[in-house]
Protein backbone atom coordinates (compact mmCIF):
# COMPACT_ATOMS: atom_id res chain seq x y z
CA UNK A 1 0.00 0.00 0.00
CA UNK A 2 0.84 3.39 -0.93
CA UNK A 3 0.35 4.86 2.19
CA UNK A 4 2.48 2.17 4.54
CA UNK A 5 5.80 3.84 3.48
CA UNK A 6 4.34 7.27 4.64
CA UNK A 7 3.85 5.94 8.04
CA UNK A 8 6.78 7.22 9.64
CA UNK A 9 6.42 10.89 8.77
CA UNK A 10 2.69 10.84 8.47
CA UNK A 11 2.22 13.24 11.54
CA UNK A 12 4.78 15.99 10.02
CA UNK A 13 1.66 16.84 7.66
CA UNK A 14 -1.16 17.13 10.22
CA UNK A 15 -2.78 20.32 11.20
CA UNK A 16 -3.22 20.30 15.37
CA UNK A 17 -6.03 23.33 14.36
CA UNK A 18 -7.84 20.74 12.37
CA UNK A 19 -7.73 17.97 14.94
CA UNK A 20 -8.63 20.68 17.89
CA UNK A 21 -12.07 21.65 15.45
CA UNK A 22 -13.04 17.62 15.68
CA UNK A 23 -12.53 17.73 19.43
CA UNK A 24 -14.82 20.84 19.64
CA UNK A 25 -17.41 19.50 17.44
CA UNK A 26 -18.06 16.42 19.76
CA UNK A 27 -17.66 17.80 22.68
CA UNK A 28 -20.70 19.96 20.84
CA UNK A 29 -22.97 17.26 19.34
CA UNK A 30 -21.97 14.43 21.25
CA UNK A 31 -22.46 12.75 24.72
CA UNK A 32 -19.75 9.88 24.06
CA UNK A 33 -20.94 6.61 23.32
CA UNK A 34 -18.95 4.25 20.20
CA UNK A 35 -17.05 6.24 17.62
CA UNK A 36 -15.54 4.93 14.28
CA UNK A 37 -12.25 6.79 12.79
CA UNK A 38 -12.03 6.23 9.01
CA UNK A 39 -8.54 6.50 7.31
CA UNK A 40 -6.89 6.81 11.03
CA UNK A 41 -3.42 7.72 10.46
CA UNK A 42 -1.02 6.85 12.93
CA UNK A 43 -3.98 7.42 15.37
CA UNK A 44 -3.21 11.04 16.45
CA UNK A 45 -7.35 12.03 16.63
CA UNK A 46 -8.51 8.27 17.39
CA UNK A 47 -6.06 8.02 20.58
CA UNK A 48 -7.43 11.14 21.91
CA UNK A 49 -11.16 9.98 21.42
CA UNK A 50 -10.36 7.35 23.36
CA UNK A 51 -9.01 9.30 26.22
CA UNK A 52 -12.54 11.33 26.07
CA UNK A 53 -14.29 8.44 26.66
CA UNK A 54 -15.77 6.96 23.35
CA UNK A 55 -15.40 3.11 22.25
CA UNK A 56 -12.88 3.80 19.59
CA UNK A 57 -12.58 1.44 16.48
CA UNK A 58 -9.73 3.00 14.55
CA UNK A 59 -9.53 1.86 10.11
CA UNK A 60 -7.14 2.99 7.80
CA UNK A 61 -6.22 0.95 4.59
CA UNK A 62 -2.64 0.96 5.20
CA UNK A 63 -1.61 -1.93 7.72
CA UNK A 64 1.91 -0.32 8.66
CA UNK A 65 -0.39 2.68 9.64
CA UNK A 66 -2.21 0.32 12.48
CA UNK A 67 1.02 -0.85 13.51
CA UNK A 68 1.83 2.54 14.45
CA UNK A 69 -1.75 3.32 15.86
CA UNK A 70 -1.47 -0.44 17.81
CA UNK A 71 2.50 0.71 19.54
CA UNK A 72 0.67 3.91 20.55
CA UNK A 73 -1.81 2.44 22.62
CA UNK A 74 -0.20 -0.01 24.17
CA UNK A 75 2.20 2.38 24.99
CA UNK A 76 -0.44 5.00 26.38
CA UNK A 77 -2.36 1.84 27.92
CA UNK A 78 -5.56 3.25 25.93
CA UNK A 79 -7.98 0.42 24.73
CA UNK A 80 -9.61 0.73 20.99
CA UNK A 81 -10.43 -1.36 18.26
CA UNK A 82 -8.12 -1.48 15.67
CA UNK A 83 -8.73 -3.06 11.68
CA UNK A 84 -8.19 -2.56 7.84
CA UNK A 85 -11.17 -0.74 6.51
CA UNK A 86 -12.04 0.54 2.80
CA UNK A 87 -14.55 3.13 2.84
CA UNK A 88 -16.33 1.59 -0.59
CA UNK A 89 -17.17 -1.48 2.06
CA UNK A 90 -20.13 -1.77 3.52
CA UNK A 91 -19.51 -1.50 7.53
CA UNK A 92 -20.49 -4.31 9.61
CA UNK A 93 -21.75 -2.70 12.74
CA UNK A 94 -23.78 0.59 14.18
CA UNK A 95 -21.74 3.74 15.53
CA UNK A 96 -22.75 6.84 17.21
CA UNK A 97 -20.58 8.79 15.52
CA UNK A 98 -18.16 8.20 12.42
CA UNK A 99 -15.50 10.60 11.82
CA UNK A 100 -13.42 10.68 8.38
CA UNK A 101 -10.47 13.40 9.20
CA UNK A 102 -7.70 15.37 6.87
CA UNK A 103 -8.55 14.46 2.91
CA UNK A 104 -10.31 11.35 3.69
CA UNK A 105 -13.20 11.98 1.17
CA UNK A 106 -10.62 13.47 -1.36
CA UNK A 107 -9.06 10.17 -1.96
CA UNK A 108 -12.23 9.25 -3.47
CA UNK A 109 -11.91 9.16 -7.24
CA UNK A 110 -15.40 10.39 -8.23
CA UNK A 111 -18.97 11.69 -7.16
CA UNK A 112 -20.44 8.14 -7.67
CA UNK A 113 -17.65 6.75 -5.37
CA UNK A 114 -18.07 9.91 -2.78
CA UNK A 115 -22.05 8.97 -2.87
CA UNK A 116 -21.39 5.40 -2.27
CA UNK A 117 -19.25 5.95 1.01
CA UNK A 118 -21.43 8.31 2.12
CA UNK A 119 -24.24 5.92 2.20
CA UNK A 120 -22.29 2.83 3.65
CA UNK A 121 -21.73 5.96 6.78
CA UNK A 122 -25.28 6.65 6.83
CA UNK A 123 -26.61 3.35 7.01
CA UNK A 124 -23.67 2.45 9.89
CA UNK A 125 -24.83 5.20 11.89
CA UNK A 126 -27.45 4.77 15.46
CA UNK A 127 -30.56 7.17 14.87
CA UNK A 128 -29.38 11.17 15.31
CA UNK A 129 -25.56 9.87 14.73
CA UNK A 130 -23.46 11.91 14.30
CA UNK A 131 -20.98 12.24 11.05
CA UNK A 132 -17.70 14.39 10.69
CA UNK A 133 -15.41 14.68 7.76
CA UNK A 134 -13.38 17.76 5.97
CA UNK A 135 -13.13 18.15 2.04
CA UNK A 136 -10.00 20.31 0.33
CA UNK A 137 -10.81 23.20 -1.00
CA UNK A 138 -10.97 23.94 -4.90
CA UNK A 139 -8.44 26.85 -4.41
CA UNK A 140 -6.00 25.24 -2.47
CA UNK A 141 -5.89 22.32 -4.72
CA UNK A 142 -5.44 24.02 -7.85
CA UNK A 143 -2.92 25.96 -5.53
CA UNK A 144 -0.74 22.93 -5.47
CA UNK A 145 0.21 22.83 -8.85
CA UNK A 146 3.86 23.05 -8.84
CA UNK A 147 4.48 22.39 -4.90
CA UNK A 148 8.59 20.92 -4.51
CA UNK A 149 10.05 19.98 -1.47
CA UNK A 150 12.82 18.19 -0.43
CA UNK A 151 13.08 16.93 3.33
CA UNK A 152 16.63 16.26 4.57
CA UNK A 153 15.06 15.13 8.43
CA UNK A 154 12.93 12.34 6.75
CA UNK A 155 14.96 11.80 3.62
CA UNK A 156 11.94 12.48 1.20
CA UNK A 157 11.25 14.46 -2.11
CA UNK A 158 7.62 15.61 -2.50
CA UNK A 159 6.37 17.57 -5.88
CA UNK A 160 2.65 17.84 -6.90
CA UNK A 161 1.56 18.00 -10.36
CA UNK A 162 -2.16 18.74 -11.63
CA UNK A 163 -4.48 16.06 -12.44
CA UNK A 164 -6.30 15.30 -15.60
CA UNK A 165 -9.27 16.00 -14.02
CA UNK A 166 -10.81 19.42 -12.50
CA UNK A 167 -9.24 20.37 -8.97
CA UNK A 168 -7.55 16.96 -8.90
CA UNK A 169 -4.14 16.75 -7.96
CA UNK A 170 -1.23 13.93 -8.00
CA UNK A 171 1.52 14.00 -5.17
CA UNK A 172 5.06 11.98 -6.03
CA UNK A 173 6.58 11.29 -2.91
CA UNK A 174 10.12 9.49 -3.32
CA UNK A 175 11.72 8.51 -0.19
CA UNK A 176 15.42 6.91 0.35
CA UNK A 177 15.25 4.06 2.45
CA UNK A 178 18.15 2.13 3.11
CA UNK A 179 19.99 3.60 0.61
CA UNK A 180 17.26 2.71 -2.08
CA UNK A 181 14.89 5.03 -4.14
CA UNK A 182 11.14 4.44 -3.29
CA UNK A 183 8.28 6.27 -5.02
CA UNK A 184 4.96 6.88 -4.11
CA UNK A 185 1.93 8.47 -6.11
CA UNK A 186 -0.89 9.25 -4.15
CA UNK A 187 -4.15 11.35 -5.80
CA UNK A 188 -6.68 13.55 -4.36
CA UNK A 189 -9.81 15.35 -5.94
CA UNK A 190 -12.21 17.58 -4.47
CA UNK A 191 -15.57 18.90 -5.80
CA UNK A 192 -17.33 22.26 -5.46
CA UNK A 193 -19.30 22.37 -1.69
CA UNK A 194 -22.57 22.16 -3.44
CA UNK A 195 -21.91 18.69 -4.77
CA UNK A 196 -21.07 16.79 -1.56
CA UNK A 197 -23.90 18.65 0.44
CA UNK A 198 -26.26 17.37 -2.56
CA UNK A 199 -25.13 13.76 -1.96
CA UNK A 200 -25.35 14.37 1.76
CA UNK A 201 -29.18 15.43 1.38
CA UNK A 202 -29.96 12.74 -1.11
CA UNK A 203 -28.59 10.19 0.84
CA UNK A 204 -30.63 11.66 4.07
CA UNK A 205 -28.07 13.29 6.08
CA UNK A 206 -28.94 16.67 7.56
CA UNK A 207 -26.24 19.40 7.68
CA UNK A 208 -25.79 20.90 11.54
CA UNK A 209 -22.40 22.93 10.88
CA UNK A 210 -20.20 23.78 8.31
CA UNK A 211 -16.65 25.01 9.68
CA UNK A 212 -14.75 27.05 7.14
CA UNK A 213 -10.95 26.87 7.21
CA UNK A 214 -7.76 28.32 5.20
CA UNK A 215 -7.52 24.85 3.28
CA UNK A 216 -10.63 23.09 4.15
CA UNK A 217 -14.46 22.54 4.91
CA UNK A 218 -15.78 20.23 7.80
CA UNK A 219 -19.15 19.24 7.94
CA UNK A 220 -21.18 18.29 10.70
CA UNK A 221 -24.07 16.23 9.46
CA UNK A 222 -26.92 13.81 11.14
CA UNK A 223 -28.42 10.81 10.50
CA UNK A 224 -32.10 11.70 10.09
CA UNK A 225 -35.30 9.12 9.31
Amino acid sequence: MNYDLLATFYDAFIDPDVYDEYLRILEKYTSRGTLLDIGCGTGTLALEFARTGFEVTATDLSEEMLHVVSYRANEEKIDLEIAVYDLLDPIPLKYDVITASMDVINHLSDLEDVAFGFTNIYDALNQNGIFVFDVLSAEYIDALDGYDEEDEEYHFHWESHKGERDHSIIHTIKLNIDEQVESVQIFEQTFDTQKYEEILLKVGFQVLERIYMPERTIYVVQRTE
